[in-house]
């Protein structure tokens, strides 16, 4: 079982390589202009494709609002 560490950390490898600079969990990927719309659907894809979750487009500013959030959504709807 990956525990939400582990996620966590996929989840920074994930942003990281899209955007090519260091991403602290606690830090807001949209406000702060880490994500622009086009690298947020591509998370989001690639969020379903490793996890086999779908974060709703309509919840996608309160699910990617930090690592630490969509890591949250991830182990909140993630089948053990």
């Amino acid at each position: 079982m990956t525990t939400p560490a582990e996620i966590e950390q996929q989840l920074i490898a994930l942003i990281q390589s899209a955007i090519l600079k260091k991403v602290d969990p606690e830090v807001p990927l949209l406000e702060s202009g880490l994500l622009d719309s086009v690298a947020a659907v591509e998370l989001m894809l690639s969020v379903e494709s490793r996890f086999g979750c779908t974060v709703p487009i309509t919840e996608a500013q309160e699910h990617l609002y930090s690592v630490r959030t969509l890591t949250d959504f991830v182990v909140a709807n993630t089948a053990a």
